[in-house]
């Protein structure tokens, strides 16, 4: 059955539905085990959807679990199930990495066996995961701007990959992860944009950081304006009905982003991280108290 498109936007702007501009992602559940034929997907796509990955019964207890935190704290209008994650009226949460170190369960799923083997093949030898945890709570509103990996956590190894897991069925309207097709593979954007760290700021020009001096945004997106950005690189923006289980994996050259949240729920979702255990890890996201993005973190640059 042909699935009917809602109304997509991402950072307040209309998400082009048609066949060149949009898309769903590759569905590489059929090669789970087939380390060499998930390496050249990767490879070709920068990402690996997975379907269905992970204990769907352990995945929606963590989200029970979440909602009852949620719940608790206020956040949930209290008129509605708690597991449907019902925001109140006016809310305003995206950032709880809080609610993810808290949680021994949400961290024997995404650092569990299932996932390490996963990375372990990947990698042709053993992987590691950053202690540090990125745990999403979006309440409804707008989506994340385009960005790559890289310039959050390229001070170690740029052999990363990010895991983004749903913690809950995630479709369209709520707003889910969004790549741009092909983006991995841009090499000008790799030797500009892909060089930069977004705690660096210029010595010599006060109050600019050196995302800003090359011309991108102080967040560390690429741009603010996906649509334009799409037509700016080529590729197509992708996505998928996301469910309860699936993972998806990618590369830290490929641009994403996510769609606004246009239904009344609050998005439940988390970001981690693997590479190798041989190679350099990045001081902002390893130990009992990774430091992130804080004051420790900061460069100066002449730029």
């Amino acid at each position: 059955m042909v699935r009917t498109l809602p109304r997509m936007t991402s950072c307040g702007e209309p998400i082009d539905p048609s066949p060149d501009a949009f898309g769903f992602l590759r569905d590489s559940r059929d090669a789970v085990g087939d380390f060499a034929e998930l390496r050249q997907r990767m490879d070709e796509d920068g990402y690996l959807f997975l379907p269905g990955f992970l204990n769907r019964n352990d995945v929606a207890r963590v989200r029970a679990e979440i909602c009852q935190t949620l719940a608790g704290e206020g956040l949930l209008d209290p008129g509605t199930p708690v597991e449907q994650a019902i925001a109140r009226p006016g809310v305003r949460i995206a950032f709880r990495p809080d609610i993810a170190n808290a949680s021994t369960s949400l961290k024997e799923i995404i650092y569990g066996p299932a996932m390490m083997a996963l990375y372990d093949g990947l990698f042709e030898e053993p992987s590691a995961h950053y202690d540090y945890t990125w745990m999403r709570v979006v309440a409804p509103g707008l989506g994340t701007q385009p960005h790559c990996d890289i310039v959050y956590m390229g001070r170690g190894t740029s052999r990363l990959y990010t895991a983004w897991v749903p913690f809950g069925d995630i479709p369209i309207e709520v707003g889910g992860l969004i790549v741009l097709e092909g983006s991995h593979r841009l090499r000008h954007l790799k030797e500009t944009y892909g060089r930069l760290d977004v705690d660096s700021h210029c010595e010599n020009a006060e109050g600019i950081s050196a995302m800003e001096r090359a011309g991108f945004l102080a967040s560390g997106a690429v741009a603010g304006d996906p649509a334009g950005l799409r037509a700016r690189l080529g590729g197509r923006w992708l996505t998928a009905d996301f469910q309860v289980g699936d993972l998806l994996t990618f590369e830290m050259f490929l641009v994403h982003g996510s769609l606004d949240n246009g239904s009344d729920q609050i998005r439940l979702s988390t970001d981690s991280r693997y590479q190798r255990a041989s190679d350099p890890f990045d001081e902002r996201w390893v130990g009992e108290h990774p430091i992130g993005h804080g004051e420790e973190a900061k460069r100066a640059l002449i730029c």
